[in-house]
């Protein structure tokens, strides 16, 4: 069971790296543009039944999980996942970074699961991990502990290069985000969204109608990084069968 917790912690890292990567390189998407100049649409051409996407076991079970994986904070459960230290260690060279909490940028409640948004910093800040962290909640004698079930992250430098399609790279979150399913700690009951940008037109955005429930402004090394999220998107399209529009890149 060890191992396929940490063959799914590699998943979705990769996953994760993907999403912020696209913030990085910029993928271009197909569209249609209003003759409005200020604002982009993008409306697909086909249409597809949203169906979550998952390692073939499926999603994460914390029925798998014994009492000895549960900690009294999620911090603490955070620091002994083995599968986020190996990740760490083997693909960042830091040993222990992303296992330790910087910083708590935010955290999604649900019943059985909570998911924390966090930053993790090496030891001269010449790396930071955006990482999120899925954990399982259970009662202990009136006491909630929490277990580590899942990850996902990005690696930042100070040097980190941008070329940005702002306006395309929205498209390119939504297509993944039939793959983050695992992180949303309401999970099958609603469905959770979120992308990168670094353009503040991203307060605009809508999504089949629908304004983002937050965004979180980060400082990366002097720039600005915008997380967007959707606690439950409304819609049983894909994600690459959302239409949204927004304002173009200042």
């Amino acid at each position: 069971m060890k191992r396929i917790f940490k063959i799914l912690g590699l998943i979705a890292a990769v996953l994760f790296a993907a999403l912020v990567g696209l913030v990085i390189l910029g993928c271009i998407v197909g569209s249609d543009e209003q003759t409005d100049s200020e604002i982009y649409t993008y409306t697909p051409e086909a249409i597809a039944k949203y169906q979550p996407l998952f390692p073939p076991w499926g999603p994460s079970d914390a029925s798998q999980l014994t009492d000895a994986v549960y900690y009294d904070t999620m911090e603490e459960a955070i620091s002994h996942d083995e599968a986020l230290a190996k990740a760490d260690e083997e693909q960042n060279k830091d040993a222990d970074m992303l296992n330790h909490v910087t910083e708590v940028l935010k955290t999604w409640e649900g019943r059985e699961y909570v998911t924390i948004f966090y930053r993790a910093e090496n030891a001269d800040n010449s790396k930071q991990g955006l990482v999120f962290v899925k954990c399982s909640k259970k009662d202990f004698d009136g006491k909630t502990k929490y277990a580590f079930v899942n990850s996902q992250y990005s690696i930042q430098k100070p040097d980190s290069k941008y070329i940005i399609h702002f306006e395309k790279d929205i498209g390119q979150s939504l297509v993944l985000s039939d793959a983050m399913q695992d992180l949303n700690p309401n999970y099958p009951d609603t469905r959770f969204i979120c992308g990168f940008s670094h353009n503040e037109s991203i307060y605009s955005l809508e999504v089949e109608g629908q304004k983002p429930d937050g965004i979180i402004e980060l400082d990366v090394y002097g720039r600005t990084l915008y997380l967007w999220y959707y606690n439950n998107l409304k819609s049983d399209k894909a994600g690459g069968s959302l239409s949204y529009r927004v304002h173009r890149a200042k």
